[in-house]
């Protein structure tokens, strides 16, 4: 009898959800479709009652989905502006870096993926393997750290700095493996050599036995989008390679950024 009372009770909880969550977007659509609106537009508009209404507001802009401005009218809020522009953006990268990984792979012999930001984390669009086609690794929504993976550390440094250094203080600095950067002003150091040279590395900071070397991607604005990489056992990505790695990530990586700014 309790695990079904529980099982009513999460039951209840969804029910109650959805509908709020509809609500949710019906509010964000109106705001979005008809610019700056006062709360009784919205609540006699969409036929809400005023409890809900001002509950179902008030978390949004909360979140930063929705602002409220000085005259008291509502207007879509920042969060709501870098979602879409992510969503745009990661499609655009995904489709247009697809050949790229595919010929990086052969040309390494590595397995080859594309990253963006996703939170504090590097989160993986496309992949492809030596000899297969890309989309097909299975490694397409990994996520990987920023202050630990080849990829994040590449997204990291060409940053702004105010971004760059808001995300520092955000990122979790507890060591994944022996070699993993502890702390803040070390990875400074690390993101400028990363500037000056203009590609990351990863060894074994994420996986003990796993090694990386990544290259940023810029859009029409040369502002930092995704990073592409090589990733591979430690013991084949070794010192003695890295600079030609380097180099043939570098080149998948601004032949992206040029269909980028292109598309």
């Amino acid at each position: 009898m309790v695990r079904e009372e529980g099982k009513d009770t999460a039951a209840s909880r969804r029910a109650v959800a959805v509908p709020s969550l509809r609500k949710a977007v019906m509010i964000l659509d109106l705001i979005g479709r008809r610019g700056r609106l006062a709360f009784s537009t919205i609540q006699k508009t969409l036929d809400l009652p005023k409890s809900t209404t001002h509950q179902l507001l008030k978390a949004l802009v909360d979140i930063s989905a929705v602002q409220l401005q000085a005259d008291g009218r509502f207007v879509l809020g920042p969060k709501i502006c870098e979602l879409g522009c992510l969503g745009i953006r990661q499609r655009t990268i995904d489709s247009l870096s697809l050949k790229h990984l595919e010929l990086l792979a052969g040309q390494s012999g590595f397995r080859c993926e594309i990253a963006t930001f996703e939170g504090r984390d590097a989160v993986v669009l496309a992949s492809a393997r030596p000899g297969g086609d890309a989309r097909c690794s299975g490694y397409e929504g990994m996520r990987w750290p920023l202050n630990r993976a080849a990829t994040g550390k590449a997204l990291l440094a060409f940053l702004d700095e105010a971004d760059r250094m808001r995300l520092l203080a955000d990122l979790d600095w507890t060591k994944a493996t022996p070699r993993s950067i502890a702390s803040p002003d070390a990875m400074r150091r690390e993101l400028e050599l990363i500037r000056q040279r203009g590609w990351a590395l990863d060894d074994r900071e994420v996986l003990d036995d796993t090694s990386c070397i990544a290259a940023p991607v810029f859009d029409g604005r040369n502002r930092v989008v995704a990073a592409i990489a090589t990733v591979g056992q430690a013991d084949m990505i070794t010192p003695e390679r890295y600079e030609m790695l380097a180099g043939l990530v570098r080149n998948a990586a601004n032949a992206v950024s040029q269909d980028v700014r292109e598309a």
